[in-house]
Parts: C-alpha cells; sequence; structure tokens
C-alpha cells in the first residue's frame, strides 16, 4: 500500500481523512466522559445472582479495563470529529452561499501536469503499470496527478477553516492504568534508570512488529538516555518460523551481539527459515561455533522463550506488538505520535 502512488491518490477526501486531521491537530488520547462512564455502570452482568459490572472490570482486569477505555475513547473521538466537519463546512458553506458538499472544492482549478512531472511518475511506478508504454500510461498519470492537486487544495482549504473555527474536544482525560511487567533480564537498550521504560513484546516472523520498529527507533533517537527499551520474546503459535528466530536471537546475547541481530530478523521477516537464519546471525558478527553450541540447548532455549509468552499473557498480551511504557498497555503498531503523547506526559510526572 505504502508504494503505491496510485492508490494514494485515488483516495477521496472522505469524512474519515478529514475527521482524522481534526482529530490529530486537536487533541489525542481522549477518554469517556464521566457521564458516559456513570451510564456504562448501569449495564452489568449477573453471575449467580450476583451483579458485577465495569468497576468490578477495572479492579480485576486491568488490560479490559484499559483496552475498554481506549475503544470507547475511540469512538467517541471519531464520532464528535465527524460532526465538527459536517458543522464547519455547513458554517463555511452557508457563509459563502454555496452547498457544503463544495466547499472544499471551491477555487480549485487543476493545472496541467508537466511533460517532466509525468516521466517521472512513469518512471517510479513503471513496475506497477503493468509493462505500459509511457505513452500508454500518460492519460492515467494526468488524471492521477490532478487528483493529488485537488487532495493537497482540499487538504489546505480543510486547515484554513480550521483556523478561523478552532474545534476543542471537550472531553475527560482517561484514568492511568499501570500494570507491574517485569524486564526478567531480558535484552534492553538505554539508560538502566531512565525514567521511562518501554517493554515491548514481539515476533519476528509478524509483519505488524515489523511496521512498528520504524516508530520505535524514531522513539529512541528522540529520547536517547530519558528511555530504556526492553524487548520480550512473544512468537505467536501461528507463525512457524517465528520460535527458530527468537532462539536464534537469545543466542546472540552471550556474543553481545543482540542489538546486531534484531534489526536484521526483523528486515528479513518474511523470509525466517532456519537455514537463512543462521546465516543472518552469523552475517551480523556472532561467533558460528558458539552460536551452534547455544542452538543445541533448544529446550533452555524454549523454557525461556516460553516465560516470556506466559508473563505476557499474565498482563493481557494476546497479539504482536504490545507495550508497556512505564506500565501502560499500548496494543499494535500504532503511529509514532501515540508513544510520543504518552512518553511525554510520563516525563512531566
Amino acid at each position: 500500500m505504502e508504494n503505491s502512488i496510485q492508490k494514494w491518490i485515488e483516495q477521496p477526501f472522505s469524512k474519515l481523512a478529514v475527521g482524522a486531521i481534526v482529530v490529530l491537530a486537536v487533541l489525542a488520547g481522549i477518554s469517556i466522559p464521566s457521564f458516559i462512564q456513570a451510564k456504562f455502570n448501569q449495564d452489568a452482568v449477573s453471575i449467580g445472582g450476583k451483579k458485577y459490572d465495569i468497576t468490578d472490570v477495572k479492579k480485576t482486569s486491568p488490560i479490559a479495563y484499559s483496552k475498554y477505555q481506549t475503544d470507547y475513547a475511540a469512538l467517541i473521538k471519531n464520532t464528535l470529529a465527524e460532526f465538527a466537519q459536517d458543522k464547519l463546512f455547513e458554517i463555511v458553506g452557508a457563509e459563502k452561499n454555496i452547498p457544503a458538499a463544495d466547499v472544499l472544492k471551491q477555487g480549485f482549478v487543476p493545472k496541467e501536469p508537466t511533460d517532466q512531472e509525468i516521466a517521472d511518475i512513469y518512471n517510479t511506478y513503471k513496475a506497477q503499470l503493468g509493462g505500459k508504454s509511457l505513452a500508454q500510461s500518460k492519460d492515467q498519470i494526468v488524471g492521477l496527478l490532478k487528483n493529488q492537486q485537488e487532495q493537497e487544495h482540499s487538504r489546505n482549504v480543510y486547515k484554513e477553516i480550521v483556523q478561523k473555527y478552532p474545534v476543542d474536544f471537550l472531553i475527560k482525560e482517561p484514568d492511568v492504568v499501570r500494570v507491574t511487567v517485569d524486564t526478567e533480564n531480558n535484552p534492553s537498550i538505554g539508560a538502566e534508570k531512565a525514567k521511562i521504560t518501554v517493554i515491548e513484546f514481539s515476533d519476528f516472523e509478524c509483519p505488524y512488529c515489523k511496521r512498528s520498529q520504524d516508530v520505535s527507533r524514531r522513539l529512541r533517537e528522540k529520547y536517547k538516555d530519558q528511555i530504556r527499551w526492553v524487548f520480550r520474546d512473544f512468537p505467536l503459535p501461528f507463525h512457524q518460523d517465528a520460535m527458530y528466530a527468537h532462539m536464534a536471537a537469545n543466542c546472540s546475547i552471550s556474543q553481545g551481539k543482540y542489538w546486531e541481530v534484531f534489526p536484521i530478523l526483523f528486515e528479513n521477516s518474511g523470509n525466517l527459515s532456519a537455514s537463512n537464519v543462521d546465516f543472518l546471525v552469523t552475517k551480523a558478527g556472532v561467533d558460528k561455533t558458539k552460536y551452534q553450541a547455544c542452538m543445541n540447548d533448544k529446550d533452555k532455549l524454549q523454557a525461556e522463550i516460553n516465560k516470556d509468552i506466559q508473563d505476557g499473557q499474565k498482563v493481557g498480551v494476546s497479539g504482536t506488538p504490545a507495550f508497556f511504557i512505564n506500565g501502560i498497555f499500548v496494543s499494535g503498531a500504532l503511529p509514532y505520535e501515540n508513544f510520543e503523547e504518552i512518553i511525554e506526559k510520563e516525563l512531566k510526572n
């Protein structure tokens, strides 16, 4: 998806896209208003005649409660963002005496792309054009470039509207739910006594985990000694090559090569056959003889990895990647801004 300009250009300037701009531009990480929380406390489950509600979930399953908060906050946020967008278009449309649906299009006049722009797009995405020549692809590329112009125009118009009519989400901050997660002497990078500790449960064969590594690197580069990153193994059972890759990575620890092996395994997450993993590990500088001796102790390696999996499951990890930022659970390969917001708040505490 990220390699295809066609798909991006062809996307309509939808409510979802506009709503996302509003949300990201104004506020992130908001939670359930207290009155809605109270409403949901009326909903309950009866077990053997005893009633339990969301406050009981909070006491006994903090991760489930945190997920409830996050999911419901996202629903509230998106609903209000769409409402705000429609209201803004209504206001601006009335001001300019045009239909609300035409607000973003007003003033847009497409420019004819230059031959050089067309050629650049053709050469960049030639492999995706099914063998068509430049002449055969020209009309399609022109249409896509004009579509891109319209997208950019719409974004700029929307930014101007939000500047004129600021949007503020008046929503209560969420409860901070923290879970105690042990590092268990697992590989880490960063200052031992850093104010922020991120514990990542991840899988070398997981595509979402691979995607999240770019965000992780950016965070470590920005916060440097303020952040300590701990990696814990969580190979998923349906990833047939993951366990071997995690065993191999652990066999690089004693040689001080773990953080050299780590990125290479993620870069090759789609090809982690045993033979390729062995090649990649030794290519990263791990001594082959010591590595093979370590890999022969399969039971010990798997026991350590299974301990990570069990510890993760105890604190609510059911998929990868999963992160705990000073005990605050973050699930999935989320955008950089989601992590940054939590870290900034933690640094201020």
